[in-house]
């Protein structure tokens, strides 16, 4: 345990020491919510696990105790002092389970005198000065099952470190039962260090462009709220019900279909017909909705038990005649956006929303949305030996909010719910919500479906189509897009021994070094543009998208080893796909990145050198542009195109048809892909590529600029550990596979691979 630690009195009746951490925002605003209504207990989570096995009272407690003391979060007070509140980490705490026997019970019997006590734990506040915010109480049924009900107060605990108590639980009792020690890794971060560092990172200025981001999400922020049934009342009692449907097994595979169709989640076609469900019920064409995630996108938070949480808004604009699946790509965007700037805490977002506080109402948003995969993994089960543990829906702890909808997948099927205040509603009604929630995910389709069936129809005689078939349905890429690229895969010196160098490539200018290799090598040439007119995409993980481009290559060479290779934004993207084959079990004997800079490099530069560094690459590029434009060699229209301004105002268009410039007026569409590169560009930005201990092979142009800002490698030094060559090319960054510079990067490959 980290902090100071301090020797005190034993005001709770025993003797022990602490130390202290800061709290995180999070806790402080539950800390006064709790405060405010010390009879509320709407911020207790009850949770129910099913134990079977051969059980006994005494080997559960001993092991729960074992889990206080190995996480410090249970074990966790409050304390207000004059710097804020703290975390006060206590060296133990006592610990009692309580045990409710149920054996002599008859099954419904036992079920009610379950479900009693079960509500009556969730019901029963925790005290502001208790030592620990945990608690516990058994009910066997028999010498081999049970039930294990945990509450916890929200100041210690989310769904993601239940799935880690549940899952020691589970280990030790079987490790007791056989007798030896229950061994699990060293716990290396706790939450109270998390609040240290977290303390650290706000302080830091690293949220800065999520600050900008907020306020502009934020600007002029009205409440979206649901008509009650009756008045809100003076004071808030927090008395809540639930309701819930059970989806049908057809429309839940139809849900998660049509959401890989658009790209998005399944969190976005549900909160898109959630939003439809209520503007309609509303009248507002702005529905604002609060969703919790998860801030553990570090791996050494995944082992830490505590509240690692935060809340966000989703503000989504529902005008008359919206369709959902229109709905349903704005929410991903949204979504994506939040998750970019996950980190502001929800209580600067209420700050730049200028909302005022006020203890008889939610925070901010009077709606929430939240889907759960799982508390504890598949089938919500863990076993070990002959213990196992099932979670069981949770109990009713009150309303936090006026309606909070939620969806949760259980071994049964996706179950919707709304936990609704019944000072303002009636029961009927929050049943009228769920039920208009459900219409409106009945009117999902996938649409992509129809013509993905015709295209297997059409090329169900072709080889690559038996060969796509067998892929599978993407990620990102439809099943349309994954059989059209890989008919455009060219290969060339097919005969030629050696592994194939593999290239995702965004044009077909490879010819050039397919001959510089001859008879030596093979070299195979994937397209990664999406067949047809540029559109839009929804932003998507950079490690998705290499996802699907590591089906490409599976499907051009489906075992190993393999040579990668990419330029621009694909040389990024071939090394991600290493990573991703590696992982597989593959061997990758080089990446060859041309003319690739690392992800990150210019994102981490202080502000004032990317500035600078954006002027001098500008003060660079359009004169260089401008000659090859009036030489030909780029259209007048592609030149103009590579502008933000120019294109947003459509100024290209305008001198094309004025005549002002000459060229066809739809070259602009297809020219040198630049549309999709742009596109791949823009999701890399949130990339950051893991450490690569294989080998990598750099060709830079030899036109780059150089200097301070521009570093020689490209600034992947730092994330490659293996052997790292860099070479110039003659060229500049388009032209570097013409003949002078395809003899180059042929002599090197040839040399590094011989």
């Amino acid at each position: 345990m980290n902090g100071t630690a301090l020797n005190i009195a034993p005001d709770h009746g025993f003797e022990t020491g602490y130390a202290l951490f800061p709290a995180t925002a999070c806790q402080v605003r539950c800390w006064h919510e709790q405060k405010a209504s010390p009879k509320a207990s709407a911020l207790n989570i009850a949770f129910r696990l099913q134990l079977s096995g051969p059980l006994e009272a005494a080997s559960i407690e001993q092991v729960l105790g074992e889990l206080i003391a190995r996480h410090e979060i249970l074990r966790t007070g409050f304390l207000m002092t004059g710097a804020g509140l703290r975390q006060q980490v206590w060296s133990q705490v006592p610990f009692r389970l309580d045990v409710v026997d149920l054996t002599g019970f008859e099954e419904q019997a036992a079920f009610a005198e379950a479900e009693r006590i079960g509500g009556q734990q969730a019901r029963t506040p925790f005290d502001l000065s208790s030592p620990s915010f945990f608690r516990a109480v058994w009910l066997p049924r028999s010498n081999v099952q049970g039930e294990l009900q945990l509450t916890f107060h929200s100041l210690v605990m989310d769904g993601w470190s239940f799935a880690i108590l549940v899952r020691e639980l589970v280990e030790g009792l079987a490790a007791l039962h056989a007798g030896h020690d229950c061994e699990p890794p060293d716990v290396e971060l706790h939450h109270g260090d998390y609040a240290l560092w977290k303390e650290e990172f706000l302080s830091s200025g690293a949220l800065d462009r999520a600050r900008a981001h907020w306020r502009r999400e934020l600007q002029d922020f009205s409440r979206f709220d649901v008509p009650g049934d009756r008045p809100r009342p003076s004071e808030r009692r927090f008395q809540g019900v639930i309701r819930s449907i059970l989806l049908p097994g057809a429309l839940s595979e139809r849900l998660i279909a049509a959401a890989k169709a658009q790209g998005v989640t399944l969190f976005s076609v549900a909160a898109a017909g959630l939003a439809m469900a209520l503007q309609t019920v509303a009248g507002q064409t702005r529905v604002a909705m609060s969703t919790q995630m998860s801030v553990r996108d570090q791996q050494e938070l995944e082992s830490v038990v505590g509240p690692l949480i935060n809340t966000v808004i989703l503000r989504l604009d529902v005008p008359k005649g919206s369709t959902i699946a229109s709905v349903t790509q704005q929410c991903g965007v949204k979504l994506s956006d939040a998750i970019e700037h996950l980190h502001l805490p929800f209580e600067e977002m209420m700050e730049l929303a200028g909302d005022i506080s006020d203890v008889n109402r939610p925070p901010l948003c009077s709606v929430n949305f939240a889907l759960q995969q799982s508390f504890v993994g598949l089938g919500d089960e863990v076993r070990r030996g002959d213990f196992a543990a099932t979670t069981s829906p949770s109990f009713n702890a009150g309303a936090l909010y006026d309606l909070n909808f939620f969806m949760v997948r259980r071994p049964e099927g996706w179950r919707i719910s709304c936990e609704g205040d019944t000072d303002l509603y009636d029961v009927e009604t929050i049943d009228q919500h769920l039920t208009k929630w459900r219409e409106l995910l009945e009117t999902v389709e996938i649409a992509a479906e129809q013509p993905r069936a015709s295209a297997r129809r059409s090329a169900s005689g072709s080889e690559t189509a038996k060969v796509v078939s067998g892929v599978g349905v993407s990620g990102f890429m439809s099943q349309v897009e994954l059989a059209a690229i890989a008919r455009k895969i060219a290969r060339f010196n097919d005969n030629a021994p050696g592994t194939p160098v593999i290239a995702l490539n965004n044009t077909s200018v490879l010819y050039g070094l397919a001959q510089e290799f001859g008879s030596e090598r093979p070299l195979i040439d994937i397209p990664m543009v999406p067949e047809g007119i540029p559109r839009k995409f929804p932003q998507r993980a950079f490690e998705d998208i290499a996802a699907d481009a590591v089906r490409l290559i599976r499907l051009a060479r489906p075992r190993g080893p393999y040579v990668l290779m990419g330029l621009c934004v694909l040389g990024a993207m071939s090394l991600e796909a290493a990573h991703q084959l590696r992982r597989e079990g593959e061997t990758v004997e080089l990446v060859v990145l041309n003319d690739s800079w690392c992800p990150g490099y210019r994102e981490m530069m202080p502000w004032y050198d990317r500035q600078l560094r954006k002027m001098q690459v500008r003060a660079d590029n359009i004169p260089r542009d401008f000659r090859k434009a009036m030489r030909g060699e780029i259209s007048m229209v592609a030149f103009l195109n590579q502008y933000r301004i120019m294109r947003l105002l459509h100024l290209a268009d305008l001198a094309l048809n004025v005549g002002l410039i000459k060229g066809n007026a739809s070259e602009h569409l297809v020219a040198e892909n630049r549309w999709y590169i742009e596109y791949l560009l823009a999701q890399q930005a949130r990339y950051r590529p893991a450490p690569y201990d294989g080998d990598v092979q750099i060709f830079r142009s030899e036109q780059a600029l150089k200097g301070r800002l521009f570093a020689w490698e490209l600034g992947w030094k730092p994330v490659v550990t293996g052997k790292l060559v860099v070479t110039p090319v003659p060229g500049m960054h388009d032209e570097i596979f013409r003949p002078a510079g395809a003899a180059v990067i042929g002599k090197q490959l040839r040399e590094r691979l011989a």
